[in-house]
């Protein structure tokens, strides 16, 4: 079977973004670029801001700090993390890590989320078609090699063969050529059956104009591709590393500010400092060691001093807050992560029924559960897209996000009920505070519907969903992997297969699809976005998924760090702007 499009998992912080996430579905970072058109698509102006929304200068992202030469920050992956291979990446922990091992072409401001070059000099483009990208002099890789056309050339022609089932192949698509390197093929534990080969193995769409110049031609128009740019999915890979994907998915060959030095898989990964690095975002401490805990609470270890940055889960959620030395100590920003249900469209009725998806969203009390379960961690979401978070993000495209028990009760019996002494399965990762978020849902609809439900919290969650093995709705989870309304919207619930439908849920609406297009052919961002726009109306008016709620970003940090900023989107902390202050 040809594998469509592969919905990136992504875990958000504490209701753990398991995508681009910690039981999740999909994600990355955010900001805006200049309209398309000739010229430049991305600006170095000013670089990355600090959390006071200053420009950084000196020697870090962050400014100029007194260095703790020797320190090491201690940190945390909050799920099970099985590759560290930029292309196979796309999940918030993975991303995390690579963010500092790896530099793209582009890097998202923290504060205003609008992209900036860093390895590319210079990005232009001509009718938002051909895209023209120079890459800047000398850069290594941190085993020599030279960080150039060709390092980008051969990561994005690995990432696209459909074959090497990579997570971010999709990412690819827009790039001429990619058809031509999907063939037939199935992947099961690992092991990839191909049944018809591809006809190319590089995309004709790439082409190494001289040894720091990338020509990218595209099948259409799209004035948004620079801002894909920063995205882990377009790092570049060094030789050595393609040479021996195995070695490089667990150790892998950077050129960002540090190196892996070693990783114990499920217990430990540890980092260190690159001492042949050249560009300036670089953090003043020595190296990173983060601890696995797959699902389960760093908080006591926090407690105890063993951990430099964590969230108290539910039940101490309001100690935590209560606590003058903690709360002096806590960092909190907007989030762009959606937590959503998604129907299986593909298993027909109930859950294809319009009345029946719209009963299961009203019966939901958002709020109140929100405020028990995550109380300053999530807003309840009402649309599709962040509002004011990305261009084109507004709020109240949900008409059936609203809590109205007497509406999901008619809705129900519009749809013909609920089968008598059947069970609603809700299938979700194994994060305890996702099971506990997900529990109160299930009890929120037995109370306003009295359908009763069961948990399905499952290690393999995003296995048993590509292989639609799911019997009941699921919880998923989406932050944008680049700043713009049309990744929350194309990623999760593009497909062009009318049949089948997108992976996860199976959906397809050609007006959705013609809209999506539309926008990608839009001669301006601004035009785009309002086309994209059209594509969650919609999206609304079909409603394959409800929205339950939005991230909002909350760490807690120890007393030896300072300037602990929030990724705007995944919510994971910023490691190249902290300061270890020893």
């Amino acid at each position: 079977m040809k594998l469509g499009r592969l919905v990136a998992a992504v875990a958000a912080a504490s209701v753990v973004l398991t995508a681009c996430s910690s039981t999740a579905d999909q994600g990355s970072t955010g900001g805006s670029t200049p309209e398309g058109g000739a010229g430049s698509a991305t600006s170095d102006a000013g670089g990355p801001t600090t959390s006071a929304g200053e420009t950084a200068t000196g020697g870090t992202e962050g400014g100029t700090a007194a260095p703790a030469s020797d320190a090491i920050l201690k940190e945390v992956l909050s799920q099970d993390t099985p590759t560290l291979l930029p292309m196979d990446s796309n999940a918030a922990d993975n991303i995390s890590v690579l963010d500092v091992v790896y530099d793209g072409l582009v890097r998202y401001d923290p504060k205003t989320t609008k992209p900036y070059n860093y390895v590319a000099e210079d990005i232009t483009n001509k009718d938002n078609t051909v895209w023209t990208i120079k890459i800047k002099d000398g850069l290594k890789f941190q085993n020599g090699e030279a960080v150039d056309a060709a390092a980008f050339a051969r990561a994005w022609n690995y990432a696209a063969y459909g074959p090497n089932a990579m997570q971010n192949n999709y990412f690819f698509e827009r790039i001429a050529g990619y058809d031509d390197m999907q063939g037939e093929w199935d992947e099961e534990d690992g092991k990839v059956t191909v049944s018809k080969e591809p006809t190319a193995k590089e995309l004709s769409g790439l082409k190494i104009v001289d040894p720091l110049t990338l020509q990218v031609t595209l099948t259409a128009p799209f004035s948004g591709f620079a801002t894909m740019l920063g995205y882990t999915g377009f790092f570049p890979i060094a030789k050595a590393c393609l040479d021996d994907i195995p070695a490089c998915a667990v150790k892998p060959i950077g050129n960002g500010p540090f190196k892996i030095d070693e990783w114990d898989q499920g217990q430990k990964l540890v980092a260190s400092k690159w001492d042949g690095y050249t560009l300036n975002e670089t953090p003043n401490y020595a190296g990173i060691e983060w601890t696995e805990y797959k699902g389960k609470s760093s908080w006591p270890d926090f407690q105890a001093g063993d951990i430099d940055v964590s969230s108290p889960p539910p039940a101490q959620w309001a100690s935590a807050n209560a606590d003058p030395d903690l709360s002096s100590r806590k960092v909190t920003g907007p989030g762009a992560a959606l937590t959503y249900i998604g129907f299986p469209l593909y298993l027909g009725a109930p859950f294809n029924n319009l009345e029946f998806r719209k009963a299961i969203s009203m019966a939901i009390d958002r709020k109140t559960i929100i405020d028990k379960i995550l109380p300053g961690q999530a807003v309840a979401a009402d649309s599709w897209v962040v509002p004011d978070g990305v261009p084109g993000g507004v709020a109240g495209t949900c008409e059936w996000c609203k809590f109205d028990p007497a509406a999901a009760k008619a809705a129900l019996a519009k749809a013909g009920g609920w089968p008598a002494g059947k069970k609603l399965t809700i299938h979700l990762g194994m994060d305890e505070t996702t099971v506990q978020y997900f529990k109160a849902i299930g009890d929120s609809i037995q109370l306003n519907l009295g359908i009763p439900y069961q948990l399905d919290p499952s290690p393999d969650f995003f296995k048993r969903r590509a292989a639609r093995e799911f019997t009941g709705i699921m919880r998923s989870n989406w932050f944008p992997d680049y700043p713009l309304n049309e990744n929350y919207l194309s990623g999760p619930y593009g497909s062009n297969d009318p049949k089948v439908g997108n992976t996860s849920l199976g959906y397809y609406n050609q007006k959705f699809t013609d809209a999506i297009k539309a926008g990608d052919a839009a001669p301006t961002l601004d035009e785009a976005v309002k086309k994209y726009q059209d594509a969650e109306k919609i999206l609304a008016a079909d409603f394959p998924s409800a929205p339950i709620s939005f991230s909002q970003n909350v760490a807690f940090y120890s007393e030896r760090l300072s300037n602990v900023v929030l990724d705007p989107f995944s919510g994971a902390v910023k490691l190249r702007l902290l300061t270890i202050n020893e």
